[in-house]
């Protein structure tokens, strides 16, 4: 859940998420294991202990000591999530509330004081009116099997994380130290700094910034630190006349293409994962929400040890699904409908994709030996113009195809979304086009080139 310049209620992993204007933070449309602190290729920098602040990733969540009954790793019990958040809201001492969803779902709920007194008053909440459940069951949390709830004691506040964060951002933000977004970990009672490859002293320096009302305890690092771009040309184009190179679609990791195209029918896979996703499909068919899930061929595409990953084919678009272990038990975590996922060559380190497609004002004809080329940065760049960041064209020519690639060098952190402009690459060619189709090489097979956007 994304706040810009203030406070939301927190969702998945209890954590809301405060960016500065120039700044975007994203969470994944499936909710999976998502790798923070001191993720990278690189070691983390010598002085993160030295500067009394901790990564993340060692900062121990608080869990549930009772299992809840979520049948969904994305959604709280109908009713519930805004009633507890404005329960707690009334109050100085309100820590936050999460999800434990590693022990079922548990709803937790943080105070700085009376434990008892609150779990009470909780317990006889009834769900909230605007959004409570479409069969009008309006018993009380400490009445209901459907759910399970917590109250535990926390350190510090909401508000005197937010009141930290706040005062650390007007002390930090717009300066080179690497900080992209702050945030409010609820399940951690943490304030988090997001960072990305931080300059010699910052850490210091930020540690330096949080305010005395509390503790260099109260707050954590999300630091990444990322490989840098190859040097020299691109050399990104996979073996032409390889049938099989390393590609990847869906979120499925890189494999070879033969692999990754050998979807298997959910009939024939024997899978604890496919048995949640059969409960899950009926249960929609009876009472479709959020959504109904549309039936057909599904297929499993990719089988990890936490996930598994699901498609149905439906021509020029895709339904995707995939199912989650928390803990000892595999949940439903998540779906989605989108254009049909074409695969690709994974880029190295510190690059990333771009769109490609011909300028219509310059559309090349057989006697040409010269190609233009519209280049769009596909990630969140607050609509730059890349410049010096764009790497290449590397170019093949075969007697069938001109195949390019390009890449970029990423915005390095947070950056806002909006359309990026293209920007216009011309290729001289050996001979004249004839007939030969140019082509994006890091596509697999290789995908024509045309005026139209891909």
């Amino acid at each position: 859940m994304i706040s810009c310049g203030g406070a939301a209620p927190t969702g998945e992993s209890g954590q809301s998420v405060s960016v500065q204007a120039g700044a975007a933070t994203h969470e994944p449309a499936v909710a999976e294991p998502v790798s923070t602190g001191s993720a990278g290729s690189e070691a983390v920098p010598a002085g993160i202990d030295g500067s009394g602040l901790e990564d993340c990733e060692d900062v121990a969540k608080i869990t549930a000591s009772i299992q809840g009954p979520l049948r969904r790793t994305q959604n709280y019990p109908s009713g519930f999530q805004g009633a507890v958040w404005e329960y707690g809201n009334q109050f100085d001492t309100f820590g936050g509330y999460w999800l434990d969803r590693d022990n079922g779902g548990t709803i937790m709920v943080g105070f700085t004081d009376e434990v008892e007194m609150h779990e009470a008053a909780l317990l006889a909440l009834p769900p909230s009116p605007e959004d409570g459940p479409a069969n009008g069951d309006m018993r009380p949390l400490g009445q209901r099997d459907d759910v399970a709830i917590e109250v535990v004691q926390v350190t510090y506040s909401e508000r005197e994380l937010l009141s930290a964060q706040d005062q650390m951002s007007s002390a930090t933000w717009n300066r080179d130290l690497g900080i992209y977004g702050y945030g409010i970990d609820s399940q951690r009672n943490r304030v988090n700094v997001f960072l990305e490859n931080p300059p010699p002293g910052a850490l210091a320096e930020i540690a330096r910034s949080v305010p005395s009302t509390v503790g260099l305890d109260a707050v954590c690092l999300e630091l990444t630190i990322t490989e840098a771009p190859p040097e020299g040309l691109l050399l990104v184009l996979p073996d032409l006349t390889d049938p099989d190179p390393v590609v990847t679609c869906w979120g499925v990791p890189p494999k070879p293409y033969s692999e990754l195209m050998a979807w298997q029918p959910i009939d024939d896979v024997d899978h604890p994962a496919v048995e949640v996703f059969r409960t899950e499909l009926a249960a929609r068919q009876a009472d479709p929400t959020p959504r109904p899930l549309p039936e057909g061929d599904w297929a499993v595409v990719h089988i990890a040890p936490d996930l598994v990953r699901f498609v149905l084919d439906g021509g020029d678009w895709e339904e995707t699904a995939a199912v989650q272990r928390r803990g000892d038990r595999w949940l439903w975590a998540g779906e989605g409908s989108s254009r049909r996922c074409e695969p690709y060559v994974v880029l190295p380190e510190g690059l990333g994709r771009v769109d490609v497609h011909l300028d219509p004002d310059s559309l090349p004809g057989p006697d040409d030996t010269e190609i233009t080329l519209l280049v769009i940065e596909q990630g969140c760049a607050s609509g730059r113009a890349m410049g010096d960041a764009l790497r290449g064209p590397q170019v093949v020519e075969t007697d069938e195809a001109v195949v390019v690639a390009l890449a970029v060098v990423p915005v390095s952190g947070g950056a806002d979304c909006p359309d990026n402009p293209p920007t216009s690459v011309t290729i001289t060619l050996s001979e004249q086009l004839g007939n030969r189709a140019v082509q994006d090489g890091l596509y697999f097979p290789p995908k024509t080139v045309t005026v139209e956007s891909p």
